[in-house]
């Protein structure tokens, strides 16, 4: 019997612990929270956060990240490019770069606009002229320029998923 009840008070607990909250005014302006949707004439509807107590917080180093604000780092490339490519991706992860990849194939236009042609890969380092073809030399100096690490801080790649804007900022 004791086992019964213990099993429903932790079914209930769990079933009360999923359940999702709605924040709501009503028309006196009382604030109301409830697991259940507010009426159809409740104002300033809400769905709070669930998430726990948690500090979030950037894995960049203070320094990349302000280097990677005034410098955001944007790669031209795409699946099957060769090795020109792939040393130009692994010449960023291996310095720590944090980077948005962006596919040569389908950002046709964009790529056109920037460079004049076709060629890859492509990097663009904040505001200056970008840089057609890999030349690790010349690669290095244009990210030494803007004050990037030359070897990677954390041992891991910092990379922006494809498709986001390359001048995002970046918090301190």
């Amino acid at each position: 019997m004791k086992s019964m009840i213990l099993i429903l008070l932790l079914v209930l607990a769990v079933q009360a612990h999923a359940a999702d909250p709605y924040k709501w005014r009503d028309a006196a302006g009382q604030v109301h929270y409830t697991d259940q949707p507010p009426p159809p004439g409740a104002k300033d509807v809400e769905r709070p956060s669930t998430r726990g107590n948690l500090i979030e917080s950037d894995t960049l180093p203070y320094e990349t990240r302000l280097v990677a604000r005034k410098y955001p780092v944007t790669l031209y490339s795409f699946e099957g490019c060769g090795p020109a490519c792939s040393s130009a991706q692994a010449l960023l992860e291996k310095r720590g770069v944090p980077f948005t990849l962006r596919n040569g194939e389908s950002d046709k236009a964009a790529l056109k606009k920037l460079t004049g042609d076709y060629e890859i890969p492509v990097l663009v380092v904040g505001n200056q002229p970008p840089l057609k073809g890999f030349q690790e030399s010349r690669w290095a100096e244009l990210l030494d320029l803007a004050g990037y690490p030359n070897s990677n801080p954390l041992g891991q790649l910092q990379k922006k998923s494809a498709g986001t804007a390359p001048a995002k900022e970046i918090e301190p």
